[in-house]
């Protein structure tokens, strides 16, 4: 039977689009009564659906029909057993019922009723847990469809029945804007009640619980063992089949940990997943399979259960209430985040505690058997973040909350206030004021101390300073020497504590304040279950919005008179950098008559001395752009771009290429205009070496002049004078060996990869090491600054060159720093984890990297910490490799290739 996969069933959606547009006539012309409820799940009789029906038996009695939808004849029989009125969903009494039902509840869909007569009654979503992956209108693999027209009928199908939600339950306010989002609600739409599927794990005593669970799990698949209940649950994965499936070898070594522990392994595979578990059951008694076919809902056993190992699973969240420890063992988290994306970060998720094999994690289960303290008291502490993070009730009286939202809706009563959760610790902002560089908060404790208070935010952590009735934060900073900064844009959220830092801040007052300092723009917000500071650009008001954007690129489309000024932008304002900061230097120093402008996306963003930073989209910016005499960028020209009668665009780039670049893709016809666009509106282009050139000629099938000076950005290699100084203000004590890894980034993410546990694997090499890290330029805004010791973020420092000067050794995968530091002649380790993903799907090569490379290429961490201990030794082996890249790749790289650019702009008279 083929498994089902969103692109499948979307297909099958669409199709069903007249049969849609039939029951929703009919609903019309058929009156709802509310003495009908139809119920349905899509895992059959369960979840949340089914204690409600109880509870609306037990309230309603027989004023109200109470009808179970069943989809298979199993499952009608199933409903029967449990003494639920059942029907069959796709029969015509199905339709019928749903049709004339007041209300509907579901827990996957309005496919669990009968979805052709769905339209117009009162629907109840209860949804199937947390959600971790993005769902619906957030994913564009749920997204998935045949043609553009096809995503488009399905985006306003998954809105249409967004609009028809009247109640969609979730666990915690920190839930609601992901639900807001994946599914096009609005906040009224949605009831902080806690799970009703959950109310199982937080009623009675904890004995009472596990008595209970392990009665209904051995009813299931007979008694376990004496000792610790293990259950493995790894999530779907769109068709494709776990990839922590164990071979026999593996299920061989985890039967014989079992044996050792006297434990037991459940297997609960996901309904949809693959993977077939059957030979570690056959294997060993101690293996028992629990997938949907012995037990259709797992969380009444989960109390049961003492360590869970999962993946992505929302089954994580559930399982934290129950006090118990979790594993997290994911081999695929590089391309699984490719296709699916998550809502919070994965190494938050996780606690930063994943791992990629199964031996790895029997080491951790050893540890938590074992109770090793250390290893015990981590997981335990990451149980209760995950559970005080993601529920607001802990009272197991969800279905309660739930049935009398109900009762008030379809009554038409207003809807009575949500009850607020208990506080556990939570702090309460009474105050909140933004002075100019600094925002106050009043607040009062709640019941646990504040340690630490901060917000966190994109590329760092803003620390409070504590008052006596409250907490200061400065909203300038120093970075990376450079005093007097806005914080980058972003939402930055109060957090409290230090080690595990809790996001849940009771917000008691209603005055949020919204100002616009010269240097950023700051909304004070509450939002999740907590308080925000979203931080952007100082636009002005007339400078906000698609209006005033068109009004402002309208005002300078008219002529402009020539300035004797350089518009420079490097990576779409992310930074002031690579080329055309170098040429920039040379520029400042010999022809200090230009007027240098550097287009910011914010002001968080340091320019030169001398130089004038002009946000982008400001007014300023719209007029530098019409009026400088030459642009000097390094990637694309912006859309909202217009070549302009006696105005020169150098276009530098960014490196010299192994992933192929443009038209040299398989891409579609309008990215290859777009890449064809792009270089008729270059006047020149720089390139770092013949093979560079040849490669610009196919991939912008660029006729214009190239430049072959070698790349400016590299000049600074030279200078090994500055090395000191950049030791220094990066924080690196003399005598430490600097181990810089600088990955590329992946075309459908923007974080950093993070198949390397950066902060483990610095924690693994010798005391005398440091690693910097530095994201790619893309990854700038998606990602978090990583903390550590030993480790160093270098994500958002000026300069990649000045990092490569300090270096001692190279670790990358496909990045064009591999032509650059080739340079210095030290030597580079190729971690590689998705080489066969990255060449053969997302990108592809020029040439073959793994014959060519002039380092090691290796797969695995351990791999990886084994070629840096032996790093001098490869550094021999492959000097004569390096020396043919040197002469290849960088034969023009010898510290004055900015002064041989700047000589050729005049020389073309391109500024005077």
């Amino acid at each position: 039977m083929a498994k089902f996969t969103f692109a499948t069933g979307n297909v099958q959606g669409l199709r069903r689009i007249p049969l849609y547009l039939v029951g929703a006539i009919a609903t019309l012309v058929v009156p709802r009564t509310d003495r009908v409820w139809v119920f349905g799940s899509g895992i059959g009789p369960g979840e949340g659906a089914l204690p409600l029906y109880r509870l609306a038996q037990e309230r309603l009695g027989s004023d109200v029909r109470l009808v179970w939808l069943a989809t298979t004849p199993a499952e009608l029989d199933e409903a029967r057993a449990l003494g639920l009125d059942t029907v069959p969903k796709l029969s015509a009494r199905g339709l019928w019922l749903t049709m004339r039902a007041r209300v509907q509840v579901v827990t996957h869909g309005q496919g669990d009723v009968n979805r052709y007569g769905a339209r117009g009654g009162f629907l109840v979503q209860l949804w199937h847990g947390i959600p971790l992956k993005r769902l619906h209108l957030d994913s564009p693999a749920a997204m998935a469809a045949p043609s553009p027209i096809g995503r488009l009928l399905l985006e306003r199908g998954h809105r249409a029945v967004g609009r028809q939600i009247r109640i969609f339950a979730v666990s915690s306010e920190r839930v609601v804007s992901r639900i807001a989002s994946a599914f096009g609600l609005t906040r009224d739409q949605l009831l902080v009640s806690g799970d009703p599927r959950d109310d199982v794990l937080l009623q009675g005593s904890p004995e009472q619980r596990r008595s209970a669970a392990r009665e209904l799990l051995e009813s299931a698949v007979g008694r376990l063992a004496g000792g610790p209940v293990v259950m493995y649950a790894p999530t779907w994965r769109e068709g494709g089949a776990d990839p922590s499936q164990p071979d026999d070898t593996t299920w061989r070594a985890i039967i014989a940990w079992l044996d050792r522990v006297d434990g037991t392994l459940l297997v609960r595979n996901h309904p949809l997943g693959v993977g077939d578990y059957a030979g570690g059951a056959a294997l060993s008694p101690r293996v028992r399979l629990l997938d949907s076919a012995v037990m259709n809902e797992v969380n009444p056993v989960l109390s049961a259960v003492d360590h869970v190992v999962t993946d992505y699973s929302s089954m994580a969240f559930d399982f934290s209430l129950t006090g118990g420890t979790i594993v997290f063992l994911a081999a695929d988290v590089t391309t699984y985040l490719d296709s699916r994306g998550l809502y919070e970060p994965y190494h938050e998720f996780t606690g930063g505690r994943h791992v990629a094999t199964w031996t790895h994690a029997l080491q951790l289960l050893d540890a938590l058997v074992a109770g090793e303290p250390e290893a015990t008291a981590a997981a335990r502490a990451h149980t209760r973040w995950l559970r005080d993070e993601h529920f607001d009730h802990l009272d197991g009286r969800a279905t309660e909350r739930v049935f009398d939202a109900v009762i008030r809706g379809v009554a038409g009563s207003p809807a009575a206030p949500e009850e607020p959760p208990a506080q556990r610790g939570r702090a309460t902002v009474t105050s909140v004021t933004v002075e100019p560089d600094r925002l106050v908060l009043g607040l009062e404790a709640g019941a646990s101390p504040v340690d630490a208070i901060g917000l966190d935010g994109p590329r760092g952590r803003v620390e409070g300073t504590r008052t006596a009735d409250g907490a200061e934060f400065a909203l300038l900073v120093t970075r990376w020497g450079q005093p007097g900064l806005a914080l980058p844009s972003g939402d930055y959220r109060l957090t409290l504590g230090a080690t595990l830092p809790s996001t849940r801040v009771a917000v008691a007052t209603t005055t949020l304040p919204a100002v616009t300092h010269p240097l950023f723009r700051a909304i004070v917000l509450s939002v999740d279950g907590g308080l925000v500071v979203r931080v952007g650009p100082p636009l002005a008001d007339d400078e906000r919005g698609r209006a005033a954007q068109r009004a402002l690129r309208n005002a300078h489309l008219r002529p402009h008179r020539r300035e004797n000024a350089v518009y420079l932008e490097s990576f779409y304002g992310r930074s002031v950098s690579d080329n055309p900061r170098a040429i920039a230097a040379v520029l400042a120093r010999e022809h200090p008559e230009v007027t240098q402008y550097w287009s910011v996306a914010d002001r968080s963003i340091a320019v030169p001395p001398g130089a004038v930073p002009i946000v982008e989209y400001s007014r300023e910016w719209w007029r530098v752009r019409a009026a400088a005499r030459l642009y000097v960028i390094n990637d694309w020209l912006r859309w909202t771009y217009r070549k302009r009668r006696g105005q020169k665009v150098l276009q530098t780039w960014h490196g010299t290429m192994l992933k192929r670049l443009a038209r040299d893709r398989e891409i579609n016809p309008r990215r290859r205009f777009a890449a064809l666009r792009q270089g008729l509106r270059w006047s020149a282009l720089l390139a770092q070496n013949d093979y560079s050139a040849e490669r610009f000629r196919t991939s912008y099938a660029y006729r214009g002049p190239i430049w072959e000076t070698g790349y400016p950005r590299n000049d600074v290699l030279s200078d090994t004078g500055r090395a000191a100084g950049v030791r220094e203000l990066v924080g690196i004590a003399a005598g430490t060996t600097v181990v810089l890894y600088a990955p590329t980034w992946r075309d459908n993410r923007n974080d950093l990869i993070d198949a390397l546990d950066l902060t483990e694997f610095a924690g693994q090499l010798p005391e005398d090491h440091v690693l910097l890290v530095r994201g790619h330029s893309r990854t700038i805004e998606g990602g978090t600054d990583l903390s550590a010791e030993r480790l160093i973020d270098v994500t958002t420092y000026p300069d990649v060159g000045e990092l490569m000067l300090i270096a001692d050794v190279l670790v990358t995968d496909y990045s064009s720093v591999m032509f650059d530091f080739v340079s210095t002649d030290r030597p580079m380790i190729f971690y590689t984890p998705d080489l066969a993903h990255y060449s053969d799907v997302l990108r592809g090569f020029y040439f073959d990297f793994l014959a060519e490379a002039p380092g090691p290429v290796v797969e695995t961490g351990a791999d990886l910490l084994a070629a840096l201990v032996e790093v001098e030794t490869a550094g021999e082996k492959y000097a004569a490799r390096r020396a043919l890249w040197r002469e290849r790749f960088a034969p023009h790289d010898d510290g004055t290739a900015a002064e041989r650019v700047v000589c050729r702009l005049y020389e073309e008279g391109w500024l005077g």
